[in-house]
């Protein structure tokens, strides 16, 4: 037989073995023939030889692997560039990327895909850019592996394959979802599905439904997620990937503390905890698991138990460079260490946190940290602003309501001035006012306003609407003050309470109403009773406790679970929405016996960009509570200018938190300038002027300058950092603007 027919033969044998999963037998037959190899040379016994480095990889010997397929690359590259030379580029990538020496995996790949392309080998492109996307997910490096993977679906897109596209959604969605690009990523793993199904891709579909059970989890659209989970289990018990089921468990267990579910899912999670170790003991799988563990110890107030989670998670995060669980980690300990009164140490891990998922550009984990962060006492009230500012913006920006609007009502919550007593501080935005009036020059409000003293005197409910930050609980307060004033306002959020808290709060219990109720209590409609319940967000009220609310507000009484004593109640019931409750009457999603009940009197609140006449009154008001200009002094012209052409989408919660952020950002400027300071926050959401393009750079300068010291809490240093420029430059620039950061530290 000549040398090409025994390669041919060896080749052939090699990769059936290969096949069948016999890497041993594949190995020990490599291993006799070895010096007929070395005699032939060239690619065909580098084809072969590469061959046995798949199979020495397969069985994880890695360091072996390396070296026969570092020979069968020498072999091959002296006949010029190849497709097969690529292909072992591929799998040298493949070996370095298990070896965690990941820039020389990136090389070997780019390697590969620049090989394939100066060959026209769009399947050998689309392979290594794959390859490239894994290898920055491994490490968390999201944006460049959603960059990766986008370049490889416009090739995927020219072959035509399907089932290659529909993966390669899948892969781009789930990257959108880590890095908070969640819209993106619903309308991509969507395609995802509809493509699966139509090629009937069992396994495929099930990684469809988990990942879009996620981002409902995250934007706390806990029926969806349900769904979205029971449609992915039975798939993924018939594809039989047990580490699918794997994931599956870890996010159901997420989904059931999210929900209040406690001890449920503590045994989900165990349940995935015995698998993870089983499939891959010690991996980035297993910690991820042991990280919801921690998180679920941490709200149970086990904190010994939490801490063990985290030490075992952290130990198997940080061998795998993981950035984003580190991030998730650190602010767990942060939150340990401050129950724990270790104060330098919880800053320490606080700061850590922000700093990990910053470098990891994540969004969603990002702002969860500032936000924990944001709550800690162990800040200043102006650190803790600026935290909570970046975690309003991205959550803003991701366009997660419900967190903006924890955020907005926490930044409510502090007021900027150091050294005002806590029993001071505003606790909503209508009690910052410095009174309790409904400041307005709306002709439709000032109406409803005239109308308030004869409505207090019916039982009639009132219903409330308008978009998110119109001010309706101020309004809602208000009307107790003119009706029962001294007398009790109660507020709840029914958007933020899962329904087995919010029934507790609402109603109360008796002692030994049910496992974990260990004394009574009392329910909100008991506390605010001869006053006002203020129900905010209606709308997310689950149906059954809308049927339990429509009996109180009938009978005017109520039983706490666990009792046989009725209570009478004298009570004014404000609700509010910004949901289209009679829309959702007609669907089946509320009630309609409840909102004919709640609707006798109903007002809907303009929003701040259809009565521009209230911003000038609101801004001047909001800028003497937090002290930044005298009673007696006009508002700049120019500043009014600013605030009244912005278009306010999240109305006068958005603008008095824009005041406040004016506060903390005041101390930055050298001269008092708020016109110049308040330019920036606006950036981009204000009318363009027809300025030169000197200006426009000037102005954009001075904006993201001003930013990064806000971000930075004033040290230039940071600043630098964040701006990727020398700290010389920013004390140029500083001095040129008449910016200073001394006072911010």
């Amino acid at each position: 037989m000549s040398s090409v027919e025994i390669c041919q033969s060896m080749e052939r044998f090699m990769a059936s073995l290969i096949d069948q999963k016999n890497y041993a037998e594949a190995i020990k037959y490599y291993e006799s023939n070895r010096k007929d190899l070395d005699r032939i040379g060239g690619s065909q016994a580098g084809e072969i030889i590469h061959l046995a480095a798949k199979a020495y990889a397969s069985l994880a010997h890695l360091p072996i692997a390396l070296k026969v397929a570092r020979t069968a690359q020498h072999l091959v590259a002296e006949e010029g560039d190849s497709t097969l030379l690529a292909e072992i580029f591929v799998t040298i990538g493949r070996i370095l990327r298990d070896m965690s020496e990941f820039k020389e995996a990136e090389k070997a790949f780019r390697d590969a895909e620049s090989i394939f392309r100066r060959n026209d080998c769009l399947e050998g492109q689309s392979l290594a850019l794959n390859q490239m996307a894994w290898l920055f997910f491994k490490q968390a490096d999201y944006t460049n592996s959603l960059a990766a993977l986008m370049d490889a679906i416009e090739i995927d897109r020219k072959l035509g394959d399907k089932r290659k596209l529909a993966s390669m959604m899948g892969n781009i969605g789930r990257i959108q979802t880590f890095i908070g690009d969640f819209d993106e990523a619903q309308k991509n793993l969507t395609i995802n599905l509809d493509l699966s199904q139509e090629l009937n891709d069992t396994l495929e579909m099930a990684k469809a439904y988990l990942s879009l059970g996620y981002i409902h989890v995250q934007k706390t659209e806990y029926d969806e997620a349900d769904e979205a989970f029971s449609n992915a289990y039975p798939l993924i018990i018939e594809s039989g990937s047990r580490r699918d089921e794997a994931i599956y468990l870890t996010y159901l267990g997420e989904l059931r503390y999210q929900s209040g579910l406690y001890e449920e899912s503590r045994e989900i999670l165990n349940k995935a905890l015995t698998l993870t170790h089983e499939l891959a003991p010690n991996n980035t799988l297993e910690g991820r698991v042991l990280r919801h563990l921690a998180e679920l110890s941490l709200r149970m107030r086990e904190l010994r138990q939490a801490e063990r989670y985290c030490a075992r998670s952290w130990t198997m995060m940080e061998k795998a460079g993981n950035k984003v669980e580190m991030g998730a980690l650190c602010k767990i300990k942060a939150i340990l260490a401050e129950a724990k009164n270790r104060d330098r140490q919880s800053r320490e891990m606080y700061i850590k946190a922000i700093d990990l998922l910053s470098d990891a550009k994540v969004r969603f984990e990002k702002a969860d940290a500032l936000m924990a962060a944001g709550r800690s006492k162990l800040f200043s009230q102006r650190q803790r602003l600026t935290y909570l500012f970046r975690a309003e913006e991205i959550f803003a920006r991701i366009k997660i309501g419900h967190r903006q609007r924890e955020a907005e009502r926490l930044i409510d919550d502090l007021d900027p001035r150091e050294g005002k007593r806590a029993s001071d501080s505003t606790d909503s935005l209508s009690v910052c006012q410095e009174d309790i009036d409904y400041h307005t020059t709306c002709p439709e409000i000032l109406q409803f306003k005239k109308q308030l003293p004869l409505i207090g005197r019916s039982d009639l409910p009132i219903l409330l609407m308008g978009e998110t930050g119109v001010g309706k609980d101020h309004l809602a307060r208000y009307f107790q003050h003119i009706t029962r004033p001294g007398r009790p306002f109660v507020a709840i959020n029914c958007a933020s309470l899962p329904e087995t808290l919010l029934e507790s709060e609402l109603f109360g219990y008796h002692r030994g109403a049910f496992t974990g109720a260990e004394k009574n209590k009392q329910g909100l409609f008991v506390t605010a009773n001869g006053g006002v319940l203020f129900l905010d967000e209606i709308g997310d009220m689950p149906l059954d406790l809308q049927t339990k609310l429509l009996g109180v507000l009938e009978n005017r009484r109520l039983i706490p679970l666990g009792s046989t004593t009725a209570v009478d109640l004298d009570i004014k019931i404000v609700a509010a929405t910004n949901k289209n409750l009679e829309q959702m009457a007609e669907k089946g999603s509320f009630r309609r016996d409840l909102y004919y009940r709640l609707s006798g009197v109903s007002f809907e609140i303009p929003p701040l960009r259809g009565r521009k006449g209230d911003i000038p009154v609101l801004l001047d008001l909001f800028m003497r509570q937090c002290g930044l200009t005298d009673p007696d002094t006009d508002l700049p012209s120019e500043l009014i200018r600013q605030f009244v052409e912005y278009d306010w989408p999240g109305n006068t919660r958005e603008l008095f938190n824009k005041v406040k952020r004016l506060e903390v950002m005041a101390e930055m400027v050298a001269e008092g300038d708020l016109v110049e300071l308040a330019r920036p926050m606006f950036g981009g959401d204000l009318p363009s002027d027809n300025g030169s393009l000197f200006d426009r750079v000037e102005e954009f300068e001075r904006k993201i300058i001003s930013e990064a010291l806000l971000a930075a809490q004033g040290n230039k240093s940071e600043a630098a950092r964040i701006l990727g420029i020398h700290e010389a430059t920013v004390r140029t620039k500083l001095k040129r603007y008449g910016l200073s950061a001394g006072r911010c530290h």
